[in-house]
């Protein structure tokens, strides 16, 4: 028998005491908390729910859903990429239905899968396309299907050129393709589509009734968010390709009865919905994040399960997601091991309060001041507020005066292919060039205005997106070869498009 030393057993009776000293959180702090949250980000609107020992402690709301309306909740949000969790349950049903295993080859079930490597394709498991190692950097290929009219199996035809630029099973690439993949492979072996399968599997019988896999499929009636940007209302994003990676609608009182069962084991009341195995499947480090310069716990034990992150607080586990679509983000984030859990939900583009709301939450769960995370970040948000809007004007002071196009405007004209993504065309109207990216035609498009030399300026109606600028290049006989665009933002690779000249 190991002998632990004095100085050890002492921290072991403090640790004790001060759990047992500190005070529980209330249902009323965690209102004080959000309505704060809420002033201090000056967010549209923000929903909590939050569940203490296994129980719902509070359900709690701030601000409006809609000019007018007020957030509730019960409202509905896309908890956006929040979905790949309910993906993973559902693949994960499967598998306690010996009817698929972790391991098994994805061409096994989507023969039609491939990959730009043939021996990645013929060896990629049903695991790796949940735990983000599939050699695909983060988010590459997602304007196959943001916006886009393509379906799941044109995305998956087009899906098979992309690069691989990192190492099968040793890198982390976050990536939503994958998760596509995974709800073909649930439609193949359930015979059901990944809507059908995650509504009658996991939401009814967890009585979600008013969540929905889709924004298709909510009623007209429904109490439904409606997403913004720096406080403008935007178009919502209804997914065409890609559903299993981030389109499922849900409120915070409903995500309560997925967050229950998730700490309760896998049950919820007499149900055993996900076994302990599914669980600790899902729950278990599968790849290693890049944490470089965190924490000493943080950096140690930062992965990817299959579906949830994985890291510690408080020396607990801590298993969790966010998601993120234009206008709206969210967060669940579950202490598994306490019983303790919370979901957040906002309707605009600032995930600086939800991870406020995060840090304040397991603060007071630790018996610490959560208020002072929320003013914390707060200060912090303010900065990057300000380094953003210091880039922004960096990139303008790049524009240059005095220079015109090297051609006249009708030879920019014409229609042009990228490889992977497909095709987009340019118009001369009215003396002015306009752009659209064909597959994306009710997201990128827009107006061409002269920058500089042979690039110009679009500003997507997408009020998600940065500006753009397109820049031409030339045959050796000078003739338009093609364009390139430049839209810096990390959620989608605009870099990758290389558009050459078909007519």
């Amino acid at each position: 028998m190991i002998r632990r030393p004095l100085f050890a057993v002492a921290a072991l009776l403090f640790a004790a005491w001060t759990a047992v000293a500190q005070s529980p959180l209330t249902a009323e702090r965690v209102a004080e908390l959000v309505a704060t949250a809420g002033e201090r980000f000056g967010v549209k609107g923000l929903a909590v729910s939050v569940v203490q020992n296994g129980e719902v402690l509070a359900e709690t709301a701030y601000g409006e859903r809609a000019d007018g309306l007020p957030m509730t909740p019960a409202t509905l949000c896309n908890i956006a990429s929040c979905s790949k969790a309910f993906t993973a349950a559902a693949v994960a049903l499967l598998v306690q239905e010996k009817k698929l295993d972790w391991d098994d080859l994805v061409v096994e079930h989507v023969p039609e899968f491939r990959m730009q490597d043939a021996w990645i394709t013929e060896h990629m498991t049903v695991r790796d396309l949940l735990c983000h190692r599939c050699g695909l950097v983060t988010f590459a290929g997602d304007l196959l299907w943001y916006g886009s009219d393509y379906d799941d199996r044109e995305v998956l035809r087009r899906m098979a050129k992309l690069p691989i630029v990192q190492r099968f099973r040793e890198q982390f690439g976050y990536q939503n393709l994958m998760y596509m993949v995974a709800g073909l492979v649930v439609e193949k072996v359930s015979g059901q589509s990944w809507e059908d399968f995650v509504t009658e599997r996991l939401l009814r019988p967890l009585h979600m009734e008013t969540s929905r896999t889709s924004a298709q499929r909510l009623p007209a009636e429904a109490e439904r968010a409606t997403p913004h940007i720096d406080g403008v209302a935007v178009v919502d994003h209804e997914f065409v390709a890609c559903k299993p990676a981030a389109s499922i609608y849900s409120s915070v009182h409903e995500l309560t009865a997925w967050m229950r069962m998730l700490v309760a084991g896998g049950r919820l009341g007499d149900q055993q919905l996900l076994s302990t195995e599914s669980l600790l499947q899902m729950w278990r480090p599968h790849t290693a994040l890049n944490t470089a310069g965190s924490g000493p716990d943080v950096a140690d034990f930062r992965s990817y399960g299959m579906g949830w992150f994985l890291s510690l607080d408080h020396g607990n586990k801590v298993v969790e997601h966010d998601g993120g679509m234009p206008g709206f983000l969210s967060k669940v984030s579950l202490m598994p091991a306490d019983g303790f859990a919370f979901a957040v939900l906002n309707n605009g583009n600032d995930g600086v309060v939800n991870e406020a709301l995060k840090r304040a939450l397991y603060a007071e769960h630790a018996g610490e001041d959560g208020m002072a995370m929320v003013e914390r970040l707060a200060v912090i948000k303010k900065r990057i507020d300000g380094r953003h809007a210091a880039e922004v004007a960096a990139r303008e002071a790049k524009h240059r005066e005095g220079t015109s196009p090297s051609h006249p405007l009708a030879d920019y004209a014409g229609k042009y292919e990228d490889e992977i993504y497909g095709p987009a065309a340019i118009e001369l109207e009215n003396g002015a060039l306009h752009v659209v990216l064909l597959p994306s035609k009710r997201r990128l498009f827009g107006a061409m205005r002269h920058w500089h030399d042979d690039t110009f300026r679009v500003d997507f109606p997408d009020r998600f997106l940065p500006f753009a600028l397109v820049t031409f290049d030339f045959t050796a006989g000078g003739d338009v070869a093609g364009f390139k665009v430049e839209c810096p933002i990390a959620d989608f690779d605009f870099g990758a498009l290389d558009f050459r000249r078909g007519d």
